[in-house]
């Protein structure tokens, strides 16, 4: 039996995330109104989300999804039309009322076939005040078996009376070897590629599983790294008159799809982190396939040069965080890199 509500592409996440309290809700029988998933980024709060609403429509009768069901397999791969996910639109920086009140004119009417309707608002915390105030109203009267989820990374933004009528649950960052694990034993990955992915990836889950290809919105991550990793080769391995040529260029292609720039830039702080760690560590680079290329380089420079290098990133990294134009940032980033060649 389903609970009733309260009055007021991808499998299950990882076992690390706050699941047991989830599942208790399911369990007691009574969905609150709206549920504040807060973590940090990449800290699975999607996915538990996705696991929640398989478990609220799932037709078979457990506490977790079976995984079988058509529901369960519906809200897995993406394809369930009660499953609300919003965000900023792109190239946006924050939720606007508009897309509030798009959410709610589909709301309002009856569920196609769902149990529980899920919207699950994702960087939550970027909605503007406008947005808040609005979504806030269907908080205060929610239409009949629909629950909200709201995802975010910072409370300070969010409303007061929005977050009192939240029930939290905190995510925290999970770790590389949890990661790996999840990739090799759940979505079917070599233990290699896992490898790869955890070490461009980090701990943030989402990207590591945009990444693997298992997200079909995702990036093709598998062109995209072997390619910029023998770009970035190429471009320090050319003759002094030749590099700003080639780091322009490499600008220009990288700037020319500004939804890639943030995984490249991912790729590119593996490249230098493994040089910087090759001459003490070489077992412990992310690109083991790259292994006899980068050493090939190391011996062209000195240590003290490949620290430059990083720094020159990390400084690049915060000019792009801090919504800088891509590409004169790219430009300033490659360009800097050739005077330290």
């Amino acid at each position: 039996m389903h609970p009733e509500p309260s009055e007021t592409n991808q499998g299950p996440p990882p076992s690390s995330l706050p699941l047991s309290e989830l599942i208790y809700i399911v369990q007691a029988g009574r969905i609150p109104n709206a549920l504040l998933f807060y973590g940090p980024r990449g800290s699975g709060k999607q996915q538990a989300a996705l696991f929640f609403a398989q478990a609220c429509n799932c037709r078979a009768d457990n506490d977790r999804p079976c995984n079988i069901c058509a529901s369960c397999k519906k809200i897995s791969a993406g394809m369930h039309p009660d499953m609300i996910f919003l965000g900023p639109a792109e190239n946006k920086k924050m939720i606007t009322i508009s897309q509030i009140r798009d959410m709610g004119g589909i709301i309002a009417s009856r569920t196609n076939e769902a149990a529980f309707r899920m919207v699950c608002i994702l960087h939550a915390d970027l909605m503007n005040p406008q947005a808040q105030n609005a979504l806030l109203k269907m908080l205060e009267e929610p239409p009949g078996r629909t629950f909200f989820i709201l995802a975010a990374e910072q409370t300070t933004p969010l409303l007061p009376t929005i977050l009192s009528r939240c029930r939290r649950i905190d995510f925290q960052a999970l770790a590389d070897h949890e990661i790996k694990k999840l990739l090799c034993t759940q979505y079917g990955l070599d233990p290699g590629t896992a490898h790869i992915l955890t070490g461009t990836a980090g701990s943030d889950i989402d990207q590591a599983l945009r990444l693997s290809g298992l997200d079909k919105e995702g990036t093709n991550w598998k062109m995209l790294r072997p390619w910029l990793i023998k770009e970035i080769c190429l471009f320090l391995t050319a003759p002094q008159h030749q590099s700003a040529f080639k780091s322009l260029d490499l600008s220009r292609l990288l700037s020319a799809r500004p939804e890639y720039v943030h995984d490249a830039m991912a790729v590119i702080r593996t490249v230098f982190r493994d040089f910087c760690i090759l001459k003490y560590m070489p077992d412990k680079i992310v690109n083991l396939d790259f292994l006899s290329t980068f050493k090939d380089i190391s011996v062209m420079h000195s240590y003290s040069r490949m620290l430059t290098w990083m720094t020159l990133f990390h400084e690049t990294e915060k000019r792009l965080e801090s919504n800088s134009g891509t590409r004169l940032t790219l430009d300033r980033f490659f360009l800097s890199l050739s005077l330290f060649k």
